[in-house]
């Protein structure tokens, strides 16, 4: 199962739905920057799984839930449906393959077991649940290429295909249509072409606010003087003259694509500087009552961040971890802000965590572009040690005893992607023997084992921080915070 849930949504299933379900599902990837290749597998495979649902299940189900997350550090996707068990499904799929002779029936089972051959499927009380693990190899770098040459495109398509992913247009229109909706890394273009030349294209593409700063590079047969002045006037990234080698292009997108990396890295940083770090250096333990949290966070003041209410007048002791989604100086940055938008919302007085959890996620929603994902756990400890847990898309937290280990599993996902938001808390009380260890995901870029949780009941709560703050990391890219609540 997903023990780090990024985002979930059910849908009522019938045909008349199964647009609405992939238009959902490819909003989602974009905003989680999935490849275009593997946003389309995911849509596609969703949308062949339902079908078969809705055609050849006894009892056909009257929902299904789309969840997607991390676990052991691994992306999976998941349906889960509430229809008559199917075990027969699983051999159904696993026995499919692609004909030999091109067809366009009867190809939604062969899709799921070529795209996700090591597809998992199993049965509960009252569901079905079939698991995709998604490919971890790191993404083709993406490039929009437009030519109403059906040849040129073929061309570049046998240049390209091995090291980069490429979506092709023979229309400008139909690309203009595409990149409203999507991103890529790079545009390639021919310059002269029947709708609109390759000027007036690039000028409709960089005002879209996404689009500002693609790279753009001219392919065209056109070597005349002027011509080549009026693109260097305006500012685009190279000019290439048919016909085509291809060593030459891919130098050449190589060094633009490196250029323009540099670029936004070193803007990012400029950035980065010019803000305030936001809070001062957290303390490593906090006491309260016969309770200590013990808090590790490196580096500090970047990433992740944390806030802590005091008990006061009554109210219960508040913390809560955030982790804006993302890497680099800008995602600092933006965690930056959200950081003070919550301590704005915590200082007007608005302390109840789902009305937080609502707030937040409405704003996010309605960000510029919705690019902003925050990952966010409350925890409220109250006068009855009692920890009430509310986990947004944070990786499940974990409560050990001298006895047996729990993943505390229940998630609402993703706050800024969700429009559907469960917001019920876990509570977990307190003991001599439990203790609670909450982190960000920088802790588990190396996936906490099974036999690595058994060896730490048998440690005291103090000790097990410790060891958990230890564990060996496959990765110092995240940044990584752990919270331990123990008495």
């Amino acid at each position: 199962m997903i023990n780090q849930i990024l985002f979930k949504q059910t849908f009522c299933l019938k045909y008349d739905n199964l647009k609405t379900i992939r238009q959902w599902l490819k909003t989602q990837s974009n905003k989680l920057n999935l490849s275009h290749e593997l946003s389309q597998h995911l849509i596609l495979v969703c949308n062949e799984y339902c079908v078969n649902l809705l055609s050849h299940q006894e009892l056909t189900a009257s929902h299904v839930e789309l969840k997607y997350g991390l676990r052991n550090n691994q992306a999976r996707f998941e349906i889960i449906d509430n229809g008559s068990h199917w075990q027969a499904m699983k051999e159904r799929i696993s026995a499919a393959t692609l004909p030999k002779e091109p067809t366009c029936n009867k190809l939604g089972l062969a899709l799921i077991n070529t795209y996700f051959p090591d597809f998992k499927y199993y049965l509960t009380n009252s569901q079905n649940i079939i698991e995709f693990k998604l490919p971890q190899k790191k993404p083709k770098p993406q490039l929009l290429i437009v030519d109403d040459s059906p040849s040129q495109l073929a061309l570049f398509s046998s240049f390209l295909y091995q090291s980069y992913q490429l979506i092709l247009f023979s229309k400008p229109c139909e690309a203009l249509e595409w990149l409203s909706h999507n991103r890529c890394d790079m545009v390639i273009t021919d310059l002269h072409m029947p709708d609109i030349d390759g000027f007036n294209f690039r000028d409709k593409v960089i005002k879209l606010n996404h689009c500002q700063s693609l790279p753009f590079i001219f392919i065209s047969a056109d070597n005349k003087d002027t011509t080549l002045l009026e693109a260097a006037r305006a500012g685009i990234d190279d000019y290439l003259t048919k016909p085509l080698n291809k060593e030459k292009l891919l130098t050449i997108l190589k060094r633009v694509l490196k250029r323009h990396s540099t670029l936004a890295s070193v803007f990012e940083k400029q950035l980065l500087a010019q803000m305030t770090p936001y809070q001062s250096e957290f303390p490593s333990q906090i006491t309260l009552r016969d309770i200590t949290i013990d808090i590790d966070q490196y580096p500090i003041n970047q990433g992740d961040f944390l806030l802590y209410r005091k008990p006061e007048n009554n109210k219960p002791a508040m913390l809560i971890l955030g982790d804006n989604m993302g890497h680099g100086p800008l995602a600092k940055a933006n965690g930056i802000g959200w950081f003070g938008y919550i301590a704005g919302l915590l200082d007007a007085g608005i302390e109840s965590p789902k009305e937080i959890c609502e707030i937040l996620n409405q704003q996010l929603i309605a960000a510029p572009n919705n690019r902003h994902l925050i990952c966010l756990m409350i925890m409220i400890i109250d006068n009855n040690n009692t920890v009430h847990i509310y986990n947004a898309g944070m990786p499940a937290a974990l409560q050990l005893s001298h006895d047996k280990s729990i993943h505390l599993e229940e998630n609402m996902g993703l706050l800024g992607i969700n429009t559907q938001l469960t917001i019920e808390p876990q509570l977990i009380t307190l003991t001599k023997d439990v203790s609670l260890h909450c982190y960000s995901d920088g802790i588990t870029n190396q996936p906490i084992t099974i036999k690595q949780i058994n060896q730490l009941t048998h440690y005291k709560a103090k000790e097990r921080h410790k060891k958990i703050w230890q564990k060996p990391q496959r990765s110092t890219i995240d940044d990584k915070t752990l919270i331990s609540i123990y008495r």
